[in-house]
């Protein structure tokens, strides 16, 4: 039976069918991916964090990022940069935006690379910032929703509830809220009591994020929290069927998963592409099958796409 805690939501003037999203995760929620969570139930799929000095200089490789499967509605791109005036700019005239229907902006991510640029999660010290890139984003959409990915600040957890307020000011129609601060990275436990705070300091949709890998995690989550849904990202690598799980619907086993997962890989990138880009997806779908050394070995050094197929077929 599906849980009571799975309802419709709306961000903005887009409805979601629930309340269970996609995690945006740089190198895995590329297009095939997506798609196969989409068939197994999310609510919402959002690109890997795409930066909008590439789109700007039209990086070829930025660009990449950006393509969309058949009947992915509703559609989301997260966006990270520091400048408002490039985020206007290129929501504004990048023809290849113009088919999201949501825009979202990346607040959250720890990595140096990212953050030494002053994005990502380096604009939770640069509330100012922040909100100017919001307003530049949110003036350039054409009244598509903006939304912000954010975690609980960079060391301790006292500014966040002000962060997501302000953000909420300055036009923010939802928060996605990873439940550990910069710090912390991905090690250690969610806290979704923290996350229930910042719920209660904005009146708009807050998901939350964070060691959701089961149903039961998604129903204690949000009874623990009061949040309006979540957003699932690493509990899904290996496991799309998660969402179905959770709604009582679509099931793949694991084998069939990782099968359809490569095919569509095939489907929207070339095989070279397709091929070495599988292999960190596959190293989810293997664990806990014998061998797994053996089986990695392989994949690992195959070149040709009908090759991973056929060792996949072998499990």
């Amino acid at each position: 039976m599906k849980s009571t805690f799975v309802k419709s939501l709306k961000i903005g003037n887009v409805p979601l069918k629930n309340n269970i999203a996609l995690a945006p995760l740089a190198g895995f929620t590329d297009v095939a991916f997506r798609r196969l969570c989409k068939e197994c139930g999310a609510g919402l799929t959002t690109t890997e964090m795409v930066s909008v000095n590439g789109l700007k200089y039209r990086n070829e490789k930025t660009e990449i990022l950006l393509r969309c499967f058949e009947g992915e509605s509703p559609t989301c791109v997260q966006l990270f940069g520091s400048d408002p005036d490039v985020f206007f700019e290129v929501i504004k005239d990048c023809a290849a935006l113009k088919k999201f229907d949501i825009i979202d902006i990346n607040m959250g991510c720890p990595m140096p690379k990212v953050t030494k640029t002053g994005a990502g999660s380096a604009l939770l010290d640069d509330t100012s910032r922040a909100a100017e890139i919001v307003q530049a984003a949110k003036a350039a959409a054409d009244g598509r929703p903006v939304t912000v990915k954010m975690r609980l600040g960079r060391e301790d957890k006292s500014g966040a509830e002000r962060f997501a307020a302000e953000m909420e000011k300055a036009g923010a129609a939802m928060l996605t809220v990873h439940g550990r601060t910069v710090r912390q990275l991905y090690s250690g436990t969610a806290d979704w009591q923290a996350i229930a705070r910042v719920k209660a300091a904005v009146k708009i949709p807050v998901l939350g994020n964070g060691d959701v890998a089961s149903a039961d995690d998604f129903e204690k989550k949000l009874a623990e929290s009061g949040a309006d849904g979540v957003a699932i990202g690493r509990g899904a690598l290996g496991n799309p069927s998660l969402f179905g799980e959770i709604l009582n619907g679509k099931i793949l086993g694991k084998r069939e998963a990782a099968i359809l997962h490569a095919e569509y890989m095939s489907e929207y990138f070339s095989e070279s592409y397709a091929v070495a880009n599988f292999r960190k997806h596959a190293a989810h779908y293997l664990k806990g099958v014998p061998n797994i050394k053996q089986i990695k070995t392989r994949i690992m050094s195959e070149r040709n796409f009908d090759g991973v197929i056929g060792i996949l077929k072998e499990l």
